[in-house]
């Protein structure tokens, strides 16, 4: 089918597109360079290479893996030799993943840096506006009517649903770079590029605000108290991630920075929503991803992550992204057929 990104096949708009993708990369990783008070030597660090290599790899060997298990189902005489073939017919496609790869450790890298800074560059502020937001759309916190309704054993399954999320995206971006398409591909790319940074750090600084769990922290005021001792009692890899995120406040550990609206982990998933109608459709793949988004929307809030509000507007934000990729991609609607 067609997706609707609509189609690019002509070399000099992938190119260029190409382009586009890697500057936004190194213009972002350049701001977080000027806003973060780390050196650049800081930046590149044993963990960082090894969180790098590991990104770059695991997508690499899926795929061979997916090869092999090709060969054996098609009898291949030589599963070694049919891989070979793989991969030289796919040698150009390897290096556009593997440059594609290299922008991602780059954005990721900088989203960390500059997620790290928000609290000094705008102190938190806005979570008292969003708690009014929620009352004023649900009459209540809507966190009160989610454990209203889902008991302990569903809040385990949301906390399960929830802890995929990071490894979800990863394979949800790997399979954009991976594209034979490169319409998808491109577009797909920069709108999850344009997710990290738009969503994730520059909205993020003009609503610097910390979350339900953290309102405590950071306001002295005990309004989700109850929240917090509910969530305690339960064994909960939430509990024990933000626990951690609080120990590493201010310092760029993996995974570290506290920032509430607009929700990343909301937006990437409603990203994918949009990959896969742009690939598939009404179709399953479609259906099992727009669940998977209602999960992670629902967990935002009843985990104590996030406002609904702040899933709310990264969910409508996510559709204007993908616009504004086409728009930057330069997209022709004359253009010839891609590669599928």
């Amino acid at each position: 089918m067609e997706g609707i990104s609509g189609t690019l096949g002509s070399r000099v708009f992938w190119l260029n597109g190409l382009t586009i993708i890697a500057l936004v990369a190194i213009a972002h990783f350049a701001t977080a360079l000027l806003i973060g008070e780390r050196p650049l030597a800081n930046y590149f660090t044993f963990a960082w290479a090894s969180e790098v290599l590991a990104t770059m790899v695991v997508p690499f060997v899926l795929w061979l893996l997916a090869v092999v298990v090709a060969a054996m189902r098609l009898k291949e005489p030589s599963p070694l030799q049919y891989l070979a073939r793989q991969i030289r017919r796919n040698r150009g496609r390897f290096l556009t993943a593997a440059a594609l790869l290299a922008c991602y450790a780059l954005v990721n890298r900088a989203y960390r840096a500059i997620k790290v800074a928000i609290e000094r560059i705008e102190p938190f502020h806005a979570d008292p506006m969003f708690v009014a937001w929620d009352r004023a759309v649900f009459g209540t916190d809507p966190w009160i009517l989610s454990h209203q309704i889902i008991g302990p054993v569903g809040t385990q399954f949301i906390d399960i649903a929830y802890a995929t999320w990071f490894a979800v995206i990863l394979l949800a971006f790997a399979f954009a770079a991976f594209s034979k398409d490169r319409a998808f591909q491109l577009r797909a790319c920069l709108t999850y590029f344009l997710i990290w940074i738009v969503l994730g750090n520059l909205l993020a600084i003009v609503w610097s605000s910390t979350g339900p769990v953290y309102y405590y922290k950071f306001f002295d005021d005990d309004q989700f108290l109850p929240l917090t001792e509910r969530l305690a009692s339960m064994d909960l890899t939430a509990v024990r991630v933000q626990a951690y995120l609080l120990s590493t406040s201010g310092d760029e550990a993996i995974g570290s920075g506290i920032s509430a609206m607009p929700s990343v982990h909301c937006a990437m998933t409603m990203y994918l929503v949009i990959a896969c109608y742009d690939r598939w459709g009404l179709t399953l793949p479609f259906a099992v991803a727009f669940l998977y988004h209602l999960i992670i929307l629902l967990g935002s809030v009843h985990l104590g992550w996030h406002y609904a509000v702040d899933g709310l507007v990264s969910t409508a934000a996510v559709p204007l992204l993908w616009w504004v990729a086409k728009v930057m991609l330069l997209w022709e609607k004359d253009a010839p057929e891609a590669e599928v």
